[in-house]
């Protein structure tokens, strides 16, 4: 009544005060248009017919144009922004659309323009009097055709009558604003409406499109609506009741055709020749249930999509994810918003209205889900108790959306929901090891099922993991999709955990400790601790045959995307490519495997171990360093061996670096390092020997001296230690860098003391080191040591020349024979003279006249690596020189080497 009058009030304003000359010609041109569209007989020339003509905002705008430049032009305005502000189109929508609410707030917005004082400025004296008629009860009805007229719409086809309409939609405030921001952002053009069946997609869809239709301002972005369904059941009360609707993509076109022949008034012939006439129309096409068509063919919307005009924007509801769309999930109603819905829907539906703590229940047990809540409700008022119609209500909508869930995935999407249901809890990287399927066909399937409710995602700081809900879990149960992908899932879990068992039973049985590279946690990964098994077991083969690291390498490179940030992985990749002698990728593997896990020792232990491989000493020195300072260093017998290892590449890098100075430093309390004490003793004497190698020729006195010290911290480790391994090999450095300084006049002759303490600790050791170091050639040393020039040469003895009777010594050159025929067949003589260490590719040597050579390993030819390496400084070979010399001042190249035979 009260904005009857307004509107009346504002047209007999128009009517009094304007003429046609003052209204705008173009406003003027679309309503003589409109109305001849409707079949209306129009004057354009009356402004009477335009004023019943035009519509609210037409009007307004019309009285805006008489009032330029009067003093009631701001009035105008004012009256203007109300109406906008508090939003009386949509009251006056709601008037002429039965199926919409009338909230009561709707009064008093009407009440408050009624009763402002610009009506009586501007002359609306009779809507001050409609409103007092009002407020004392006298109310009358304002004329039928003016409550049926619809003031104004946008062009569309939307159902008269919708499933919500009883209560209105509620609970989607926020989804509805973002929808709104969709489809008034012209650069998207399709917009996706994603969630469970009973959600609430197609009620928030049409909820929002009767809105647009309805408003004046959302012309800047829609021409028309078309609302198309592809829902081809419908659940109710009653079950499930089939619906004839669109299956097909040619339904689909076919009915577009029709829709916009209807709503505009054409007769098109097909659908290409509706985009060809309205290609630059802002068409909303909202296409509801489209998982349907997705079902029998997946790409035959996005073809559709492609193929229709830019300015068209593209609206569906479906239970599954489309692509190349803007989406908008729907979550279930919050709590309060779900009681909301469930006390308004029982009020009007007729029931007794239920304590709160009921619909509190009632929703919840619903997960309140829309649907669930108005099925359970009708349940109830058709006579079931609460807890039937729960049960009933959820069972039919969960089998109802599961079986239409299922016939829209993919096939990459059954099958993970076949492994998650016998693994119970899945990762993206265990569903890729079990279906045997690249992280790109498993993310892609994620994303189709995460859009469903088939699924629940469970995120955590180890990522992202899957499970289902035990509704799904019993669908599943008595309605397998691929049993035969549930039976090869079932078979590789038990494998696997055959496997992994096996292999923490055996790693217990050998009691390998957690520093050895080989080790493997017992919370490991059970697919990755079989890979790594696998690699751990055919390492060794791997070096001697390049096809099986080849083999390896490729096993590695597969799993990668699997395993990239697993510490364990990266070791053995690194392991793998330093057989392959790709030592930088070696060691980036290795320094990655440290990132990850900064507490295991073993992967420091390769990247030291492989920094020294490649002469990188300084690196691998701080290697070592950094597990001695993590406390690898531990005076128990079950680290004992690692300890050991550790100081044995410690000491080396140091010693190859020719740091003996550190080496002694490090090494000053070395008889106080409990189970280390043999350790460090060997390599302090060794520091000792190395430096006394540097001064053989410089200063003999500092060589027999160093000697002499590195001969007595033996003495004490064999004593105390016994004949290890280590130490028995340092010794036979010292006997045979004793035995090739004493032979020498200078040293015999000026430090007699200093040789016989020497030849005394050979004397003391040497036949219990030859038990330990079976390649040495005691009897041919021993020949060699009684030829020092010292009177108290112990080996000089009758005990000793009694032993050597018993061995065919080859005799070493003699210093006293004539040396200068020492070349037979182009075959020279020579003595090595230094060797720098036992894995040295090169010697030095010097024959009869003092010349000296360079030998390298290239070049020897009646022997091997093992045979190199037991060359000592002392032993004669045979060599044919290289003719061609480049420095006189230079040792001479050997272009072929022979033992002696």
């Amino acid at each position: 009544m009260v904005l009857y009058q307004i509107e009346e009030s504002l047209g007999s304003f128009v009517l009094n005060n304007g003429s046609i000359e003052s209204l705008n010609i173009e406003s003027l041109e679309n309503i003589h248009r409109r109305e001849v569209d409707k079949g209306k007989s129009f004057n354009r020339g009356s402004i009477k017919d335009i004023v019943e003509a035009t519509y609210l905002d037409e009007l307004f705008r019309f009285a805006m144009d008489i009032a330029i430049d009067s003093s009631i032009s701001e009035y105008i305005k004012y009256l203007y922004s109300l109406f906008h502000h508090l939003d009386i189109y949509e009251i006056r929508n709601a008037i002429s659309h039965p199926n919409r609410p009338f909230w009561n707030c709707y009064w008093y917005r009407v009440a408050a323009i009624a009763s402002d004082p610009v009506n009586e400025i501007l002359g609306l004296n009779e809507v001050k009097n409609a409103l007092s008629a009002a407020e004392q009860g006298t109310i009358t009805d304002p004329p039928e055709e003016w409550i049926k007229k619809i003031i104004w719409q946008i062009p569309n086809n939307l159902p008269k009558n919708f499933d919500h309409g009883l209560t209105g939609l509620i609970g989607r405030s926020r989804e509805t604003q973002d929808l709104k921001k969709f489809i008034e952002n012209q650069r998207i053009n399709t917009i996706a409406l994603v969630a469970p069946g009973g959600a609430g997609k197609t009620a928030l869809a049409l909820d929002l499109l009767n809105v647009i239709v309805s408003t004046p301002s959302f012309t800047k972005y829609v021409d028309s609506v078309l609302y198309l369904t592809m829902k081809t059941e419908k659940l109710t009360s009653d079950g499930v009741i089939p619906l004839n609707s669109i299956e097909t993509i040619s339904e689909l076109k076919r009915n577009i055709t029709v829709s916009i022949n209807e709503i505009y008034d054409e007769s098109h012939k097909d659908f290409e020749e509706v985009l060809e006439k309205h290609k630059s129309d802002k068409v909303l096409l909202c296409i509801d249930n489209l998982e349907t068509l997705l079902r029998d063919n997946q790409n035959s919307f996005e073809e559709l999509n492609h193929n229709l005009p830019q300015s068209w924007q593209v609206l569906v509801t479906s239970r599954v994810s489309i692509a190349n769309a803007t989406i908008l999930s729907l979550e279930a109603l919050k709590e309060k918003s779900a009681i909301h819905l469930a006390r308004t829907y029982f009020a009007k539906r007729g029931g007794n209205q239920l304590e709160e703590k009921a619909y509190s229940d009632l929703t919840k047990s619903c997960f309140y889900n829309p649907l669930a809540i108005r099925l359970t409700l009708d349940l109830m008022i058709a006579g079931k108790d609460i807890p039937s119609s729960i049960s009933v209500a959820n069972k039919e909508i969960a089998e109802f959306s599961y079986n239409n869930l299922i016939d829209a995935l993919s096939n990459n999407a059954i099958e993970i929901l076949e492994a998650v249901f016998v693994e119970d809890c899945s990762t993206r990287l265990t569903l890729c090891e079990l279906l045997e399927k690249t992280l790109d066909d498993i993310s892609s399937a994620i994303g189709e099922l995460s859009k469903t409710s088939l699924i629940s995602r469970n995120s955590s700081d180890q990522g992202e993991s899957y499970s289902l809900s035990d509704s799904v879990r019993d669908l599943l149960v008595i309605s397998p999709k691929n049993i035969k992908a549930r039976s090869n899932v079932q078979d590789k879990i038990n494998k696997r955990r055959v496997l992994s068992k096996e292999i923490d039973i055996k790693q217990e049985k050998n009691e390998l400790p957690i520093w050895h590279i080989d080790f493997i946690p017992k919370g490991t990964n059970e697919n990755l601790k079989i890979l790594i098994t696998e690699i751990n077991k055919n390492i060794s083969k791997a070096r001697k045959n390049t096809d099986i690291a080849v083999k390896l390498f490729k096993r590695l490179k597969e799993t990668q995307f699997m395993y990239e940030n697993e510490s364990l992985y990266q070791k053995a990749f690194g392991r793998v490519l330093e057989i392959l002698n790709d030592f930088k990728g070696a060691e980036d593997h290795f320094k990655l495997s440290i990132k990850l896990n900064e507490q295991e020792p073993s992967a420091i232990y390769l990247l030291a171990r492989l920094l020294h491989t490649i002469k990188r000493y300084d690196d691998a020195y701080i290697q070592y360093q950094k597990l001695i300072e993590a406390g690898w260093i531990k005076d128990s017998k079950d680290n004992e061996q690692f300890g050991k290892t550790i100081y044995d590449g410690l000491f080396l890098a140091l010693l190859f670096n020719g740091q003996y100075d550190e080496i002694l430093d490090l090494t000053k309390k070395w008889k106080e390092a409990g189970i280390y004490r043999g350790v460090l003793g060997t390599y302090r004497s060794s520091a000792w020997k190395r430096k006394a190698e540097v001064t053989i020729n410089e200063n003999p006195a500092l060589t027999a001296e160093n000697l002499l010290k590195s001969s007595k911290i033996l003495t004490d480790v064999f004593r105390n230690e016994g004949y290890i391994k280590a130490a028995c090999k340092q010794a036979i450095n010292i006997f045979e860098e004793v035995q090739y300084c004493f032979s020498r006049i200078e040293y015999y002759n000026n430090f007699p003391d200093q040789g016989n303490q020497l030849l005394t600790f050979i004397a003391d050791n040497i036949l219990e080191i030859s038990q330990v170091i079976n390649t040495l050639d005691s009897p041919l040393l021993i020949s060699k040591l009684s030829k020092i020039e010292i009177k108290t040469n112990p080996f000089r003895s009758k005990l000793w020349k009694n032993l050597l009777k018993n061995y065919d010594i080859d005799e070493d050159i003699d210093d006293d024979t004539d040396e200068t025929n020492t070349s037979l067949n182009g075959l020279v003589l020579v003595k090595i003279i230094n060797r720098p260490n036992n894995k040295a590719s090169y010697v030095f040597a010097r024959d009869g006249f003092h010349q000296d050579y360079f030998l390298h390993y290239d070049n020897f030819k009646n022997g091997g690596w093992k045979d190199w390496c037991q060359f000592y400084t002392g032993m004669v070979l045979n060599i044919v020189p290289d003719e061609n010399r480049n420095e006189s001042n230079k040792a001479i190249n050997a272009k072929e080497i022979y033992l002696r035979t």
